[in-house]
């Protein structure tokens, strides 16, 4: 019988506020948009504009990255705070060679604290209805299922995702 190790990869997790190193995380996520939206037959009439630098806010829009060593952006997260103390996870990317090593759960942690230390008392995102990997990743983060959009983007159907910090 043989055996693999697989090493883990070592990344930092940061909430990014300068404005040069936002553009990069937002180029990677749109990157990872278009390619996904091919592989799981999401809308293709997803915005990509609403992810220009300019139009995310420090205020309104959290973005955290998980970076190696040499800065290469390996995962993203990108939140946005509404009134009420609602937290809504846009998007959260991860680069398919470091899944399942922990990446996005380390920033869906980032997230939690996050919330946590500025007095935020729901965190909310969606994942599309087929993608299984989605459910799974969101219910070990801690997350649970509150409702299904039937037919929202491209016609298709999304869960609801909840968690409360």
């Amino acid at each position: 019988m043989e055996f693999k190790i697989r090493e883990r990869v070592i990344f930092e997790v940061t909430l990014e506020k300068l404005e040069n190193r936002r553009k990069k995380v937002i180029n990677f996520i749109r990157n990872y948009i278009k390619a996904d939206q091919l592989e799981n037959k999401e809308s293709k009439n997803f915005d990509l504009k609403n992810y220009k630098p300019e139009n995310l806010s420090t205020n309104t829009y959290s973005v955290f990255s998980a970076s190696l060593e040499n800065n290469r952006i390996i995962g993203a997260c990108i939140s946005e705070l509404y009134e009420g103390g609602l937290l809504k996870i846009d998007k959260l990317i991860v680069g398919k060679e470091y899944r399942r090593q922990g990446v996005g759960l380390m920033l869906i942690l980032k997230v939690i604290g996050y919330a946590k230390k500025n007095g935020i008392h729901n965190i909310q995102c969606v994942s599309l209805s087929i993608d299984k990997e989605s459910k799974k990743f969101l219910k070990k983060a801690g997350f649970r299922k509150v409702g299904k959009l039937r037919r929202y983007l491209g016609k298709q159907d999304y869960y609801i995702w909840e968690y409360l910090p």
